[in-house]
């Protein structure tokens, strides 16, 4: 009963931020609020629980990452695009409702974000230990790819540029793999 508890709030979650009510959980799986409280304390509780799920499932998944035998570019791609993929797709805009309402839930996503950019620092490294890419600063690199998955999150520019998180996490990891040149440009 738990389990169904956190998947249908985070479904609520999703569609009406952290602003949703607890008597419309109970009310989707027909039972009382009493019953809910008897699982989650409150509405904080049900709320970190959901965000503490989120973090743990893209751990595992960053672990996965980590520890595959997948080549330098695949590894680095799945790692900037790992999301919690536990209750489905996230909106975009939820992330933000919970950086502006829920700050103590916010600063454990951004300690999750912070070992995520060590992650990519490493694999970063691995792959200038390969020959897979030039030596750079993998520490500024890391910081890089992190500070611009940030910027997504202020949903505003992903909605005045019509482009989803999934889509531009994409479009990031291309940019920052392939760079924007078409070809290396002559020196003079």
């Amino acid at each position: 009963m738990k389990e169904r508890i956190l998947k249908t709030a985070a479904e609520e979650m999703n569609e009406r931020g952290v602003k949703f009510t607890v008597d419309a959980v109970a009310a989707r799986l027909g039972i009382s609020k009493k019953t809910l409280y008897q699982y989650f304390e409150s509405k904080d509780h049900l709320i970190a629980s959901i965000v503490d799920a989120a973090i743990v499932d893209m751990a595992n998944q960053k672990a996965e990452i980590m520890n595959s035998n997948k080549d330098f570019v695949s590894k680095l791609a799945a790692i900037v695009t790992v999301e919690p993929k536990i209750f489905g797709k996230v909106h975009d805009w939820v992330l933000e409702d919970i950086k502006r309402h829920r700050p103590e839930d916010w600063e454990r996503i951004t300690c999750f974000r912070r070992e995520r950019t060590q992650a990519m620092a490493k694999i970063l490294e691995e792959g200038i230990a390969g020959g897979h890419i030039r030596r750079i600063n993998t520490a500024v690199a890391a910081q890089m790819l992190c500070s611009a998955v940030g910027e997504f999150l202020e949903y505003g520019f992903l909605a005045e540029n019509n482009i989803s998180f999934t889509d531009a996490l994409q479009a990031l990891t291309d940019i920052f793999l392939y760079g924007v040149l078409t070809e290396k440009p002559a020196l003079e």
